[in-house]
């Protein structure tokens, strides 16, 4: 009988659908654009995410200990003001990028974003030599 293959091994991991077709520059633009709306993500809820739960901390330990779903429409809703905006960005920004990441590795990329990555993926390696977006792709490129 042969062994079982080990379910942690990087040969049997295979990549999301239609990523073996783009260009190494263009494959490393997409890592840039994950990694930027991540980080993205990360500042938002830096700068207006937290500040918010702070704005709204009477409400939320208020909820903490006795939570209805009344007083949360009540916190959040019936009292609108910038805190409650904010939140509900954050959140709303949260949730679109984690389905947009989620449809990416189970679907892989539509055919119009292969073809929008490899166009700009392109267009960066025509900038000057001296452009940022091309010292770092071509720096990249070269490294592996």
């Amino acid at each position: 009988m042969p062994p079982l293959p080990d379910p942690g091994s990087v040969e049997d991991k295979q990549s999301p659908p239609g990523l073996g077709s783009l260009s190494p520059a263009a494959r490393r633009l997409l890592r840039l654009y994950h990694g930027g709306s991540f980080i993205f993500l990360g500042l938002l809820w830096l700068l207006v995410g937290i500040p918010s739960l702070w704005a709204l901390r009477a409400d939320l330990i208020r909820l903490w200990n006795h939570f209805t779903w009344t007083g949360l429409r009540y916190a959040l809703f019936y009292r609108p003001g910038w805190p409650t905006f904010g939140l509900l960005l954050c959140v709303s920004f949260t949730l679109g990028i984690l389905i947009a990441q989620s449809r990416y590795e189970l679907f892989g990329l539509y055919p119009m974003e292969r073809l929008m990555l490899e166009r700009q993926s392109r267009w960066i390696l025509s900038l000057p030599a001296w452009h940022p977006l091309r010292r770092w792709l071509v720096r990249t490129l070269d490294s592996r």
